[in-house]
């Protein structure tokens, strides 16, 4: 079983344990002795023609050795197979390289891509899942990665689009590992509607070879894709509220002062405000990803084994999890719910405006206005409510969890300016 295919990653874990029976002047050396032949192995079926050097700390000189000297011999043995798988992974096969293409893509640290894909791919992503042609959504993702800076990585052809079936949280507690799965996995998990679509459930994966997997093991990119599809959805997000902002700057030489495109526009631009502080905080700089992201590079440069690689790869995606509220999931459910508040408005504004207003004469009828008020009141009286309980938990919760406060300030600073 590889790992592609194993999410918990039995083969590296699993294949090679240690017997009961083991001798006991080796017992306080044997696990050492075990990751050292599972480096060695690795190496071997790489192809990777080991060259030991035999040093005189190497050297067992006789049956009757010192333990101090059989000590020194086998921390040999494992500073040289663990020097030499790691510096395999990152020469020959570009460790690094390869999760910066996966930062690239997964993590939209380079959206241009996904601009353009989110155009092309829009009338088969509001599909239903089942009704998705997931050959199709492969072929507009090749095309948006072939027309935009990405054609200039290798890498992008390893990115495979898929469809997930369970909505975003459903998923999250599937996976036993996380702790999400203790905290609201249960019948309290709201009911998704039956018209999900690819919208809420596109994700992308990326072709992993051996020894590759051995640190993107399907675990690992799991997590990837937990992030991204909460990425993606906040982009998508945007861009509904952009385009109904477009609606009302088309409507701008009709007289609307006082009148509801008059207040809607001061509703779409507050959403607006809130979703892409969101995207701000779990992107940026200063934020989420990028310090996690060189916090893992810089213990990449200094890790002395695969297994620490992995501890610093995994320590970096769970981070990232937490941070994107992934794994809070009271603060998750309430973004989620402003989230879906902003697309029904978005799509009502969309439908309702243009309706209402008499372009040739540049004024909208009382009844018109009288009608898009209601639906109005409706959405902004919910979406304030939504804000206004989400900012006292963002303030207590960042007291335990300090990068809160940042995300705090920004939705505090819409609330503050209902």
């Amino acid at each position: 079983e590889t790992l592609t295919l194993d999410y918990d990653a039995k083969y590296w874990q699993q294949r090679y344990s240690l017997k009961d029976s083991i001798p006991s002047f080796l017992a306080d050396v044997a696990s050492t002795i075990l990751t050292t032949g599972k480096y060695l192995i690795v190496m071997r079926e790489c192809g990777h023609n080991v060259k030991v050097q035999v040093t005189e700390n190497c050297k067992l000189r006789s049956f009757g050795s010192t333990h101090h000297h059989r000590l020194e011999s086998v921390k040999a043995a494992y500073d040289f197979t663990s020097s030499e798988l790691l510096n395999l992974m990152k020469e020959k096969y570009d460790l690094i390289g390869k999760l910066r293409s996966i930062k690239h893509y997964l993590l939209l640290d380079q959206g241009d891509f996904l601009v353009h894909f989110m155009d092309i791919a829009r009338d088969e992503l509001m599909k239903r899942i089942d009704d998705i042609s997931v050959e199709k959504l492969q072929s507009l993702l090749d095309l948006a990665l072939r027309s935009t800076a990405a054609a200039a990585d290798p890498c992008h052809e390893d990115l495979i689009c898929c469809v997930e079936k369970l909505p975003l949280l459903k998923t999250l507690c599937m996976l036993k590992d996380l702790e999400i799965s203790k905290n609201v996995c249960g019948s309290d998990i709201p009911e998704e509607p039956m018209s999900i679509t690819g919208l809420e459930t596109f994700s992308l994966s990326y072709k992993v070879q051996w020894p590759m997997s051995i640190v993107l093991s399907k675990k690992a990119l799991t997590k990837y894709q937990l992030i991204f599809r909460f990425l993606f959805h906040c982009k998508h997000v945007s861009r509904q509220l952009c385009a109904a902002w477009q609606v009302h700057q088309g409507v701008r030489a009709a007289k609307m002062k006082g009148t509801a495109i008059s207040r809607s526009s001061l509703l779409c631009r507050s959403m607006l405000k809130f979703i892409n502080s969101l995207l701000h905080y779990l992107t940026f700089e200063a934020s989420v990803i990028e310090p996690n992201w060189h916090g893992m590079h810089n213990g990449l440069l200094s890790a002395k084994s695969i297994d620490e690689v992995i501890k610093f790869h995994d320590l970096f995606l769970v981070k990232c999890l937490r941070e994107c509220l992934l794994l809070l999931p009271e603060l998750f459910e309430k973004v989620e719910r402003l989230k879906q508040i902003c697309l029904q408005y978005a799509a009502a504004a969309q439908r309702l405006i243009p309706a209402s207003v008499d372009i040739t004469k540049a004024v909208i009828s009382s009844d018109e206005d009288s009608g898009l008020m209601n639906s109005l009141q409706s959405f902004e009286k919910e979406f304030n409510s939504e804000l206004q309980s989400l900012g006292p938990i963002l303030s207590s919760r960042s007291q335990a969890e300090p990068y809160l406060t940042h995300l705090a300030q920004w939705i505090l600073g819409i609330g503050n300016q209902q």
